[in-house]
């Protein structure tokens, strides 16, 4: 009898069932399948056959497609990148796919069957009846004596809400209907009234009155944004990485590799895929800020020219050729699941399919820097060094203060980048050097000024009020460290008469002044990046560029590095004057940027790795042991290094030692990181019992918890 492998989206291996009764003989390799797991019923995929029968093997339920779901080549995939990334099958299933659509699912007893000897509340049974009513226990006990009958399909997706005239005359309900064209479609008409602000009522008026109506999903996509129309660039040959350039002549280059037919293009995050769609109308995206059945339906017909974010990656297509657009960017990185670094994996599918890859980004990643490239001319930035030794003035010098009041004069914009949200880093004792620190974290508590003030912690959430006086000496001198955003947009509100907006991730002003060509100044953070381009920029100010390099990890100079050129193309077309306040002015990084060389400082950064044999050199995975209790987490940090002593070689395991932050959470962490080639890694990890630790197969950060 045959014996099928179903890989549910769960962290575990491929489960054996045996073929759903009646239906042994049809083909089941790539199917969704829903099955019997756990008293309840789970929808998989079959990634195989083979294995034992066995009396405890218990039947599929059915088929839930008439052909495969995933093709063999998709499979193979899910396979070899489990292997990469040391997790269950399973899981990395449940990171790529979409989400499958819900289930309708009828059930009944046999004909014949008697109901009288079933537990009380069955009796309905003997007629068609929703599985949602019933225990599912209850249920998979009948299933399991051959009592029971049971009909599955998934449910077909309803339509959502689209606008089907321009305008409405009354100003308030046409409010409500330029937020649906703007969004292009909304699920719900409660998730219309949440994204408008307003109640269901007016919704419902518009639906009522014929300015908005229902189309299917896939019918549904939000129109293409305005962009600028640029010629292809077609290079002699293709290369395997394209660097440098400006923006257009990146998309312009993009063109000219990108065909007739299917290819697929992936991107780190939904903005800057946005950025490119809007020069290739033609293009379809495929991303997570897509409703659910937009994109189950999409990848169950894929074609064309795709823009996608990682799920991309699984479409069950062989396009022509694959792009990786900023593969170094960390948004390429998942933060739980098998937590993988997509990269890696678009270079194993290209492989796998047999197709071309190609790396386009301004900065290359320093993994990839001995492929055959192309280098666009990039224009020298224009940048001006503050060293912090010498400079007066806090937190903005008085030179940069000179040159925030010309963009002032001028009438122009500026964007001032901080790494700290709230207002500072911490509260400090001027008497005592005491600092409030957070409960379950080894991390002074950030201020936050707003209304009265709240000390709250970055990593937990932990959240208290500041103390009036110090609590170990009693003294009215607490004075904010560490200027955040809140601390540099008020004193700057304070020397300009600039309008000063807020841009972080924890909340946005409204920067529609700004985007009509309005001078004004924004401080913000990081999501700044990912925000609209100001069309009159003529200065980017770093009052403390040293936090953005200064992190626990051997990435963070390339990651500074990678930000200092991106913040170089924050206005279209022309380049702001780049200002960097810095106590370390002679460093790298900062002088290859002074010489407008994209890729030099790289090369050193490379060689300083492989000289310490560290990534690219070598791969390298980081085991996290946590525990309530010190003693307990040391002792389980200890016990995996003494599991590894027979075995490992020498420089293979670096550790263990506590986390850069030593406790997070309640937890006290420790770490240990492993080197070596993927077989070798995965020898080591053999050793272990993979309960004891948390693994990170491509770590990027060392602050903080892995997720699951």
């Amino acid at each position: 009898m045959r014996v099928l492998q179903v890989a549910l989206p769960l962290p575990l291996p491929p489960m054996s069932y045996l073929p759903p009764l009646g239906q042994e003989g049809e083909e089941a390799l790539g199917r969704r399948v829903a099955v019997p797991f756990r008293g309840e019923v789970q929808v998989g995929v079959v990634v195989g056959e083979g294995g034992r029968p066995s009396l405890n093997l218990r039947h599929a339920i059915a088929y839930l497609d008439p052909a495969p779901y995933l093709r063999p080549e998709e499979i193979l995939f899910l396979e070899e990148a489990a292997r990469y990334l040391f997790a269950p099958l399973g899981q990395v299933l449940a990171d790529f796919l979409p989400p499958f659509p819900p289930l309708r699912h009828r059930v009944r007893l046999y004909p014949g069957a008697d109901p009288k000897v079933l537990p009380p509340g069955l009796g309905a049974l003997v007629d068609w009846r929703e599985a949602r009513g019933f225990d599912p226990k209850l249920l998979d006990l009948l299933r399991e004596a051959g009592m029971l009958e049971e009909e599955l399909a998934f449910r077909e997706a309803r339509g959502v809400l689209v606008p089907l005239k321009p305008a409405h005359p009354d100003p308030q309900l046409d409010r409500v209907l330029q937020v649906l064209r703007e969004l292009g479609f909304a699920e719900s008409q409660a998730a219309l009234a949440r994204a408008a602000g307003v109640g269901v009522g007016r919704v419902r008026r518009l639906v009522q009155e014929g300015y908005i109506g229902t189309a299917s999903p896939e019918e549904a996509a939000p129109p293409p944004a305005d962009g600028v129309d640029v010629a292809p660039l077609h290079l002699p040959e293709r290369p395997e990485r394209v660097n440098g350039g400006r923006f257009l002549e990146r998309v312009r280059v993009l063109k000219g590799l990108l065909g007739e037919g299917n290819h697929l293009v992936l991107f780190p995050e939904v903005s800057l895929l946005e950025r490119f769609l809007a020069h290739f109308p033609g293009a379809t995206p495929y991303h997570g800020g897509l409703s659910g059945p937009v994109r189950e339906r999409f990848f169950r017909r894929p074609r064309g020219l795709v823009f996608a974010t990682y799920g991309g990656l699984l479409l069950p297509f062989t396009p022509r050729s694959l792009v990786v657009v900023e593969e170094g960017s960390e948004s390429y990185k998942l933060p739980s699941g098998s937590r993988a670094f997509v990269p890696p994996l678009a270079e194993l599918r290209a492989r796998l399919l047999g197709v071309p890859l190609t790396y386009l980004s301004l900065v290359p990643a320093v993994e990839v820097l001995e492929r055959k490239g192309f280098a666009l001319p990039v224009p020298k930035p224009r940048l001006l060094l503050l060293d912090l030794r010498r400079e007066r003035g806090f937190p903005v010098t008085g030179r940069a203060l000179a040159l925030l009041r010309q963009v002032e004069e001028r009438g122009r914009q500026a964007v001032v980048l901080s790494a700290r949200k709230g207002y500072s880093a911490l509260l400090l004792c001027q008497d005592c050097g005491f600092r409030p620190m957070c409960p379950d974290c080894a991390l002074p508590l950030r201020y936050h000024r707003e209304g009265k003030g709240a000390l709250v912690c970055h990593q937990c959430g932990h959240r208290e009020d500041p103390p009036l006086l110090c609590p170990r000496c009693g003294s009215p001198l607490l004075a904010p460290k560490g200027p955040g955003v809140d601390w540099i947009r008020e004193a700057l509100a304070e020397r300009l008469s600039l309008p000063v907006y807020r841009y972080a991730g924890d909340g946005k002003d409204d920067l529609t002044p700004l985007l009509e060509g309005r001078p004004g100044v924004v401080v913000g953070t990081t999501a700044l990046l990912r925000g609209p381009r100001l069309p009159d920029l003529a200065l980017v100010l770093l009052p403390l560029a040293d936090g953005f390099l200064l992190e626990s990890d051997f990435r963070a100079a390339e990651r500074y590095h990678r930000l200092l050129w991106a913040l170089t193309e924050l206005r279209p077309g022309r380049r702001p004057l780049l200002v960097l306040q810095t106590f370390t002015p002679e460093h790298p990084v900062h002088r290859a940027l002074e010489a407008g060389e994209v890729e030099a400082y790289l090369w050193q950064e490379k060689a300083l790795r492989e000289a310490l044999n560290y990534p690219p050199r070598v791969r390298m995975v980081k085991l996290e042991v946590r525990h309530r209790k010190e003693e307990r987490a040391r002792e389980k940090a200890f016990a995996l290094l003494e599991a590894l002593r027979a075995e490992a070689e020498e420089g293979e395991v670096l550790g263990p030692a506590p986390a850069p932050v030593p406790r997070v959470k309640g937890h006290y962490v420790f770490h240990l990181l492993l080197r070596g080639s993927t077989e070798r890694l995965a020898r080591l990890l053999g050793l272990l019992d993979r309960r004891q630790f948390r693994l990170d197969p491509d770590p990027f950060h060392f602050v903080g918890l892995l997720e699951d």
